[in-house]
């Protein structure tokens, strides 16, 4: 009998089913693995083929429609997932000899589990907290064909196909997806897992209440904290006071009753659901259980010269008075002998030029623990105090003054580049600070310190301000002109010239004038020199010159300003 020939035949249909792309398409198909085992995909048709020879066309075995008529194209399926198995024997003449074809239709996708390691992780009302360490692992497994990728998606990104652990350190909210797909294509349900990681450790803030001057606090001063953290929140809070055990804080006050007297510092910290500690706080305080501290302070401009203090019309006066028994009742206080008013606010000292004197005190509320009037001793003035303040309301005496080149002429006063500008300034209180002074309309202050020079031509306007010790100003003005031009020189013949060839020639008899004009201030003098003689002023005309002789005439003309121009003259006398 011959051999019977048995095949089946798989159709290849694409299966896709994520909001996502994955890296390949996964498809429902047949595998073979390296025991030469087939897996099929459960949900794939199967045609079956038979022959009676391996070289014989082999022959579909046909199914019914459902009109109950043979169509042999028609596929048939498999009815469950597991092992099938088709029983035959090898040899016609012996029965006994038989063996299995064995199909495995696979219709079981995988099976991924995930694992969480990296510290403690918290569970809020609507989220899942873990710290920056967190390392997420993939494990995923099939009972029958065997794994064939692990996929996952993270914040909606397009899938990956999974290689190793994964780590998450940056803060913020997290969706993870993860599938599996097996080797012949049956696709595990897309998993979702939605965490946050909390970087960030909490803060811690302390908080006084009562009687405080920058680190310096009463017994009845209030001292408590507050904590807050934006993600997993806080878990435990710690409080430290010197070098006492750390102490767990919940809520209230810290209690300061047991201190004594001097520095001490309170130390702090919390730390979050997910184990994240913030770095230690602390507040350095100086408690004072003694008597009353009373103490005036200056806002704004003030100097001492030796043993006197010196302030403006825009200074204040602060009083200060702290009590750490029984607190303070009222502050007093008094200028120049009026009577004792209330203060509240720091008060503006006289307007006036000269010596004054203010008188202060505080009130403790001695009376209100059951001390009598009729003992005269209603209250406890802790200390009388008296100030002596000079005020100093006008700012310094300016003054300027050239040296150097300076000409004036009408309303005008003009000076050149050699001329220095002096600033000067006086103060007979709180004595001069600075002399600043600025140009034309700057408004930069430039600081002065000696003389100074301006080579800009043109009109000048000079600000120059004087600061004393405590700040007033005087501010002063003055216009003046620049001038560091020359007169121009004017050169005239009493006859002209003639010429022989190339050459210009002056009759010897011709007689030279000179002139010189200024724009500004006008020519103060000219002088001049023939072939570098001696320098001669000029007094009219310049003549006697001799025959067929080459001259050069130097000219100088200066302006009332020193400012001088310097011109040659050259020329040939003639033959007559």
């Amino acid at each position: 009998m011959k051999k019977r020939l048995l095949e089946f035949l798989c159709i290849v249909i694409p299966f896709v089913s994520f909001g996502q792309k994955l890296p390949v398409v996964i498809e429902k198909t047949s595998f073979v693995d390296t025991n030469n085992r087939y897996y099929h995909n459960l949900y794939l048709p199967v045609y079956l083929y038979l022959s009676f020879s391996p070289e014989a066309a082999p022959t579909q075995i046909s199914t019914k429609d459902y009109g109950n008529k043979p169509n042999p194209l028609a596929p048939f399926y498999f009815n469950k997932h597991g092992k099938h198995t088709i029983n035959y024997f090898t040899n016609e003449a012996d029965k006994s000899q038989t063996v299995d074809f064995v199909v495995y239709a696979d219709g079981h996708a995988p099976k991924t589990e995930i694992r969480f390691d990296g510290g403690k992780s918290f569970a809020s009302k609507d989220k899942l907290y873990y710290p920056n360490n967190l390392a997420i692992s993939l494990t995923s497994e099939d009972d029958m064909s065997g794994l064939g990728a692990t996929f996952v998606s993270t914040n909606d990104a397009d899938f990956v196909e999974y290689s190793g652990i994964l780590t998450f350190a940056a803060e913020g909210e997290y969706k993870l997806q993860y599938t599996s797909a097996d080797n012949v294509g049956n696709i595990e349900k897309i998993h979702k897992r939605v965490f946050a990681i909390d970087a960030t450790a909490p803060s811690t803030y302390h908080n006084v209440i009562g009687v405080a001057e920058g680190n310096v606090i009463s017994a009845k001063t209030k001292i408590y904290l507050t904590k807050e953290d934006n993600a997993s929140g806080i878990s435990q809070t710690y409080y430290q006071i010197d070098k006492s055990p750390w102490i767990t804080y919940t809520k209230g006050l810290i209690p300061l009753a047991s201190l004594e007297d001097g520095d001490h510092t309170l130390r702090y910290f919390s730390v979050d659901n997910v184990q994240n500690k913030e770095e230690v706080g602390q507040f350095s305080f100086y408690l004072d259980k003694t008597s009353p501290i009373m103490a005036a302070d200056i806002i704004g401009d003030k100097f001492m010269v030796e043993d006197r203090v010196y302030f403006s019309g825009r200074t204040k006066m602060k009083l200060t008075a702290v009590d750490n028994k029984s607190g303070v009742k009222e502050v007093l206080y008094s200028i120049d002998k009026e009577p004792f008013r209330k203060y509240s606010d720091p008060f503006y000292l006289p307007n006036k030029s000269g010596n004054h004197t203010i008188r202060y005190y505080a009130l403790d509320n001695m009376a209100n623990q059951g001390v009598g009037e009729d003992s005269g001793l209603a209250y406890d003035e802790y200390l009388h105090n008296s100030s002596v303040v000079y005020v100093d309301l006008l700012g310094p005496k300016l003054d300027f003054a050239f040296e150097g080149p300076k000409f004036k002429k009408g309303k005008n006063i003009f000076i050149n580049k050699n001329t220095k500008i002096k600033l000067m300034a006086t103060d007979n209180e709180s004595g001069l600070k600075k002399i600043s002074y600025s140009l034309n309309d700057s408004k930069e202050e430039l600081d002065y310190s000696k003389p100074f020079e301006i080579t800009n031509e043109g009109r000048i306007t000079l600000n120059y301000y004087g600061y004393d010790n405590v700040n007033n100003r005087n501010v002063k003005k003055t216009n003046f002109i620049v001038d560091n031009d020359g007169p121009e020189v004017i050169t005239t013949f009493s006859i002209a010239s003639t010429k022989e060839g190339e050459e210009e020639l002056y009759p010897s008899y011709t007689i030279v004038y000179l002139a010189a004009t200024d724009d500004f201030i006008g020519n103060d003098y000219i002088s001049y020199a023939v072939n570098g003689g001696e320098e001669l002023p000029y007094k009219g005309a310049i003549k006697g010159f001799e025959k067929n002789k080459e001259y050069i005439i130097t000219v100088k003309a200066v302006d009332k300003l020193g400012n001088k121009t310097i011109e040659e003259i050259s020329f040939k006398t003639d033959k007559y």
